[in-house]
């Protein structure tokens, strides 16, 4: 017999290195989640600027959607008064001012996310003719404050008695198979009813911390806007419920534990994650496999078996428990080890903070856990209540980590924020997408989609004015996708991010909140959108090669003034324009190093200086490296059957997004270029016609 029980506890060794292998795998196959809070991004006034006279209103752009009906901003001047100010868009919120004293202001804030219903503060200032002097800029601590830890306990409470529930319903059906073991009892009601204290617990005070005062309004405010209120609120309802549930309606019970657990994962950090269901979906694994697997360990330490634990029902008990139990495990730590190390920025960090240490703590236990089990599973020694014990602890742990404000990475995001992003600007794309340019009245919208295949993409949204990018961070901007809004959270001045399900042909429309205001939108090719390298190579070869062209221009900065123009080009170095504008007209003729210029009908003017670019020269030349040339379309132009190319060009500075439409033989037909302040169309013809540019004559043109 004890032959055979040590080939079942090799067996078990086995299977539980075979799950530590998955949980590992996991760790590097699954995507990391990020924790979500409505972060400072920007500002205007920055923090720690010197101003010379006072503004007349101050605004505050986070990274989320901000709960408006409990985020709050407030201004205290240089007399000692408070001026109030209101949420404005998705994420921004402003103050109006009319003090114009100098001295040092103080800007503080405190943000509610719409995204996960946490709750920020913080404070910065700025100075009128005086220096507003050192710590200029108050960041949110590191640290869980006294409230933070009263919350945990509660969360404590709830958490454990939700896994215990778990587990104790897994251990009542597993006793329930042949042949069934008699002794089990599986006390839910009172464990659902410590579930429903502490989320009523937990849930209330979220509440009364994000409120600005106490009161039932804003508890109402908190749990019932968005997601994240909602899936708190329907939490505690599922757990009251359950109560009933193991009192009257014992089949239930499992599917209000599933669902509790679902609310559970909503109303946090995953819900974050583009797409949220995805995000929610992990989250939710993770609470259950660690229910199954820690709640059951829990749900063992409350049984008695009457002939102990070695005995055959204790033996019997633990052998069915076992697989399910090593299969939780691996999901459990796979998951939690993607959360953590993600919250804490880097392995390096895991000994520099406090949220670090406790997170190494909490890895100790479950290694001591699993040793523990390990010497179960081989019938070596069984501790039960030593198991419970440290169950509870690394329960503990956890409840203890979701009680810092922010955890070291996104500390690190808040401090970038504070320092770097009042003057960021996203960078343009990067190769390996699709990416398509537009414009919304004046304002410049790029849409770079990655990967750019179907199903999930992620969606960089670039927006720039006319007054550039400092002057962007305050626009707001909505987009949907198949007249669908999607959440979209900041990501620079000029960036926003979000994430949608493609299958191609999607329509997307980008909406910016300006006065002058407009909507971009884009018609989705069909993904993948296949590569447009060899037709750009064809066409830069087959028109390099011209020596005679003319265009049409079309051009306006998207504030209703339009500027058309008509080009001829000959080779080496000449061509002649034509410009017509409201209320007036111009022409010039350039050869060589000789100019002619007349407006309206007046005399020509000559000037003589540097010779014209050679012919042919072309508007996308100049904004070399083309990036992520992608095949998005095709139409007749002029006759002729062409193939529309997309790209993008320039620098961070200078972003441009391109389309042409090119010809079997690589001739362009048609050209847009998209930049800041200047949306161009090109319509080009007569490539390598007889045309003969000369001086002109009249009045003047003899110089």
């Amino acid at each position: 017999m004890a032959t055979a029980m040590n080939r079942r506890g090799k067996g078990m060794i086995r299977r539980l290195r075979r799950a530590l292998v998955l949980g590992a795998i996991m760790v590097v196959i699954l995507p990391a989640t990020a924790s979500a809070h409505a972060g400072f991004v920007s500002s205007t006034p920055q923090p720690g600027a010197i101003l010379g006279s006072a503004p007349g209103q101050v605004s505050v752009t986070f990274s989320e959607p901000l709960n408006a009906r409990l985020s709050r901003v407030a201004v205290r001047t240089p007399d000692g008064s408070s001026v109030a100010g209101n949420v404005v868009g998705d994420d921004g919120m402003v103050v109006d001012l009319t003090s114009g004293q100098p001295g040092v202001y103080e800007v503080d804030w405190t943000t509610v996310s719409l995204v996960d219903g946490h709750t920020l503060s913080g404070s910065f200032r700025f100075g009128v003719g005086v220096s507003p002097g050192a710590g200029a800029v108050s960041g949110t601590t590191d640290a869980p404050t006294g409230w933070d830890l009263l919350i945990a306990v509660g969360r404590l409470v709830e958490d454990t008695s939700l896994l215990l529930v778990i587990g104790l319903l897994l251990l009542g059906r597993l006793a329930r198979r042949d042949p069934p073991i008699t002794w089990v009892r599986t006390p839910t009601l009172l464990v659902f009813a410590l579930a429903f204290a502490g989320g009523v617990a937990v849930t209330l005070g979220e509440a009364l911390r994000a409120a600005p005062s106490l009161g039932v309004g804003a508890v109402v405010a908190y749990l019932t806007t968005g997601l994240p209120g909602c899936s708190r609120l329907a939490r505690v309802v599922l757990e009251g419920v359950g109560i009933l549930a193991a009192w009257r309606w014992t089949r239930a019970q499992a599917p209000l534990a599933v669902a509790a657990t679902i609310a559970l994962a909503a109303a946090g950090h995953a819900a974050a994650i583009q797409p949220r269901a995805w995000g929610v979906t992990v989250e939710a694994v993770h609470v259950l496999s660690a229910g199954l697997w820690a709640g059951g360990i829990l749900a063992l330490a409350l049984l008695r078996p009457p002939d102990r634990w070695l005995g055959e029902g204790g033996r019997t008990l633990l052998d069915r428990f076992t697989p399910v139990g090593l299969a939780s495990f691996a999901f459990t730590v796979g998951t939690g080890a993607i959360r953590g190390v993600q919250e804490v920025g880097g392995w390096a960090r895991l000994f520099g903070s406090l949220y670090g240490l406790v997170l190494v703590v909490k890895i100790l236990l479950v290694l001591t856990m699993v040793q523990a089990s390990v010497l179960a599973w081989r019938r070596i020694a069984i501790f039960p209540k030593g198991e419970a014990l440290a169950t509870a602890l690394v329960i503990g742990a956890a409840a203890l980590l979701s009680a810092f404000p922010l955890p070291p990475a996104r500390q690190v995001e808040a401090a970038v924020g504070h320092t770097l992003a009042p003057t960021s600007a996203a960078p343009i794309p990067a190769s390996g997408a699709l990416t398509l340019g537009a414009h919304a009245g004046p304002v410049l919208v790029g849409l770079t989609l990655s990967p750019g295949a179907p199903g999930s993409n992620e969606m960089t949204i670039y927006v720039q004015s006319l007054d550039g990018p400092a002057a962007t961070a305050a626009i707001p901007v909505k987009a949907t996708v198949n007249g669908e809004p999607i959440t979209l959270t900041r990501c620079a001045d000029t960036c926003r991010k979000g994430r949608a399900k493609l299958r191609g042909g999607d329509r997307v429309t980008v909406d910016v909140g300006t006065p002058a205001g407009g909507r971009a939108v884009f018609r989705i090719p069909n993904l993948p959108a296949p590569s447009g390298e060899l037709l750009l190579k064809k066409m830069q070869t087959t028109m390099g090669a011209l020596t005679t062209y003319r265009l049409d221009e079309t051009l306006t900065s998207g504030l209703g003034t339009t500027v058309d123009s008509t080009y001829a080009f000959a080779a080496p170095n000449s061509f002649e324009s034509q410009v017509r504008e409201p209320g007036s007209s111009g022409r010039t003729v350039w050869i060589g190093d000789t100019r002619y210029l007349r407006e309206d009908n007046g005399s020509w003017q000559v000037e003589k200086g540097t010779p014209f670019l050679p012919v042919p020269t072309y508007i996308w030349d100049s904004f070399k490296p083309y990036r992520d040339v992608r095949i998005v379309g095709s139409a007749v132009v002029d006759g002729m059957p062409s193939t529309e190319i997309a790209f993008a060009g320039g620098d961070q500075e200078l972003p441009v997004w391109f389309d042409l439409w090119v010809d079997a033989k690589g001739f362009v037909h048609r050209a847009q270029m998209r930049a800041p302040g200047h949306f161009m169309d090109h319509r080009y013809y007569d490539f390598d016609a007889p045309i003969t540019i000369a001086p002109p004559t009249g009045p003047g043109a003899t110089g």
